[in-house]
């Protein structure tokens, strides 16, 4: 499978690069203050890159395919899953949702005004009681003449106190089925959030909480069909875990660069410490895992630029779907390995926040839980092998 980029791809990756590289200081202040990094949009939006997958005639959609988005992603995820968070939330959860599943109207009211910033997107699926089993949600709405009225709470939302648009999930009142998907705008009466603090890692990335109080949501902002809500959870839920699997290729490739360059200044016992066979071992095991990630990754996006190019075909569709598993389930847990042994290299220095390596050793663990966990995922790959009979919940 060919892998080469245009020179044209070339040109949006070296915008991406020097995006990073603005970041960079940034996001090491932020880190350190243990706060939401409230410039890095603002520098995505100066670098046109709020809309990299969005098409051209959206406002500032640069109509990137999936394996070009990944390619961006692998790099942005160097700088941290916190910053990769933000653009997963905005654009892979958000804007491709709203791409494809939204009515050309919708697509024209919102789509412009996410490509340039004015408007900041959020995914609100997960439920205090309603994780990896989203058939479990609580939240509900009533119909009230033109409108819903949307009662419940959603929590651990990526960019949910910043977002000024938030694709929500809820069922009828009363029922336990028809899920619909509703565009609620911040402002709509009975719709409030509040930012989780304390969290294990990413204090750079904004996680809410949000409420649901008699929310008043116009019958003009359901998105999708009536009553299929669940198709387009799992078609973010695809492209969300894509967009993990190539942040997270790119939290190992910078442990894995930190590594080396550590192991080859730091002296102890009267040499390089580069020189001793265990850290050669740590840095090899590094090395293999990354660049099997990388190839799962980019297969994935090219198997998804296939199902895009054909979205009713459920073939294409499934045959995404798998690989996307795989890619996010090894990816993940590559970048957390390459961590942990990026700190071990670094001894006493890799357990300070200081060091890179000790930021993504507690931020990517979290990409072994979001998007589906290690273990939903390890089902779902496993089905796909065995058949439908052995669906572990009918």
């Amino acid at each position: 499978m060919d892998f080469e980029i245009s020179d044209e791809q070339k040109l949006l990756l070296g915008v991406v690069d020097d995006a990073c590289k603005k970041i960079r200081p940034i996001e090491d202040e932020y880190y350190l203050a243990r706060k939401f990094n409230e410039r890095v949009p603002e520098i995505f939006k100066k670098a046109h890159l709020l809309g990299l997958p969005v098409d051209k005639k959206y406002g500032d959609g640069q109509g990137a395919d999936a394996l070009t988005y990944a390619l961006a992603l692998e790099r942005i995820g160097q700088e941290g899953t916190g910053v990769r968070t933000f653009l997963s939330g905005h654009t892979s959860l958000g804007q491709l949702t709203l791409q494809r599943w939204g009515s050309e109207d919708q697509k024209s009211r919102y789509l412009p005004k996410t490509t340039t910033g004015s408007l900041v997107m959020a995914f609100a699926l997960t439920e205090p009681s309603a994780g990896s089993d989203p058939a479990s949600l609580v939240t509900n709405f009533e119909e009230k003449g033109g409108f819903f009225y949307l009662n419940g709470e959603k929590t651990w939302i990526s960019n949910g106190s910043i977002a000024n648009l938030v694709i929500t999930f809820a069922y009828p009142k009363g029922k336990s089925d028809g899920m619909c998907t509703l565009l609620v705008e911040k402002d709509f009466e009975g719709f409030t959030s509040s930012r989780i603090e304390n969290k294990m890692g990413l204090p750079t990335s904004d996680t809410a909480i949000l409420r649901f109080n008699n929310c008043r949501v116009s019958k003009d902002n359901l998105l999708g069909v009536r009553g299929k809500g669940m198709n387009v959870a799992y078609s973010a839920l695809m492209s969300g875990r894509l967009s993990v699997a190539a942040g997270c290729v790119g939290v190992a490739e910078d442990c894995l660069s930190e590594a080396v360059r550590y192991a080859k200044e730091r002296f102890q016992h009267n040499k390089k410490i580069g020189k001793h066979q265990l850290i050669q071992r740590m840095i090899a095991k590094s090395s293999v895992e990354l660049e099997a990630a990388r190839l799962l990754t980019y297969r994935a996006a090219v198997e998804k630029s296939k199902s895009d190019g054909k979205p009713d075909n459920l073939d294409l569709r499934s045959a995404a779907d798998w690989w996307i598993a795989q890619a996010k389930y090894y990816a993940a847990s590559v970048s957390f390995k390459a961590a942990d042994r990026a700190v071990q290299v670094f001894g006493a220095n890799g357990y300070s926040l200081e060091n890179r390596v000790a930021r993504h050793l507690v931020d990517t663990r979290v990409a072994r839980i979001y998007e589906g966990t290690d273990q939903i995922l390890e089902q779902k790959i496993a089905l796909n092998q065995l058949g439908p009979e052995f669906e572990s919940y009918s």
